[in-house]
């Protein structure tokens, strides 16, 4: 006999409730899932809060009824479910908050994680009101290696017009041929609409952005940045002028959100 059936044959079939709450404030993130996952366990579901549900400590975000085999089952899957998607929706409302429409916030690190997380991570990071995408208009991303092995920013952005001129091009710059303002200006000039400035230096980024207005061309595109940005910085971001921020690890490296699974009530 396994331990577990063991330590509560004396139980029998009787069954209990039990609670998941935060023990800190939050935004609950997996809940589809949760539930989901709950009903494969054979619990009876009694309460399961929505998807985005804004958790105060304390909060009770679902309720069910199982044997107790189950409950101690559910202990050790339900809390993973929710845990992790819920601390980076979590981190992910506190930059949007902290933006206050200033700034587009947007969060493209779920593609570096293992696959099956990203759609988890994915829905996430949309729960807590931040982009997954760097542009909500069909468009092609240029990173640094299509850059490379495309011999540079105005072949690259070339091509990918060539491919389809009505989708908005963004371009990764990172000053690796010649300055940052440079980069910049050249990829413009060959038709990109979105100048992702990837340096982390924001020094680089006021660079760029006085280039544009410069050249007569600040309102023709939109100016990210990434690397490096955390809540501590994002302030500086928006003081310097740029229109959307790309957040890394400050959010998808969010820790697991703080919550307890609880038995209430046993029933004889």
């Amino acid at each position: 006999m396994e331990l577990r059936e063991f330590l509560f044959a004396p139980l029998g079939r009787q069954t209990a409730s039990f609670a998941i709450t935060a023990r800190e404030k939050g935004i609950l993130s997996g809940a589809d899932r949760l539930k989901q996952v709950a009903d494969e366990l054979g619990l009876e579901v009694t309460w399961s809060a929505p998807e985005g549900y804004a958790l105060e400590p304390g909060s009770c975000l679902f309720r069910a009824m199982g044997e107790a085999t189950v409950i101690i089952q559910a202990e050790e899957m339900l809390l993973g479910i929710i845990g992790k998607p819920s601390g980076v929706a979590t981190a992910a409302a506190d930059f949007v908050r902290r933006a206050r429409g200033r700034i587009k916030v947007v969060c493209g690190a779920w593609k570096k994680v293992t696959p099956e997380i990203r759609s988890e991570l994915r829905r996430a990071i949309a729960t807590g009101g931040a982009g997954i995408r760097i542009s909500d208009e069909p468009f092609i991303y240029l990173d640094k290696n299509y850059v490379r092995l495309l011999g540079g920013i105005e072949p690259a952005v070339g091509r990918a017009r060539t491919y389809d001129s009505k989708r908005v091009i963004a371009v990764q710059i990172r000053g690796e041929t010649r300055p940052v303002a440079a980069e910049a200006e050249a990829a413009v000039k060959a038709g990109a609409g979105i100048i992702m400035v990837d340096t982390g230096r924001l020094e680089e980024l006021a660079t760029v952005i006085e280039a544009a207005r410069r050249g007569g061309w600040r309102e023709k595109v939109k100016i990210a940045f990434a690397g490096g940005v955390t809540p501590a910085n994002l302030e500086a971001v928006i003081a310097v002028g740029a229109d959307i921020v790309d957040v890394g690890r400050a959010i998808i490296d969010a820790p697991l959100l703080d919550l307890s699974l609880d038995v209430e009530r046993v029933s004889l």
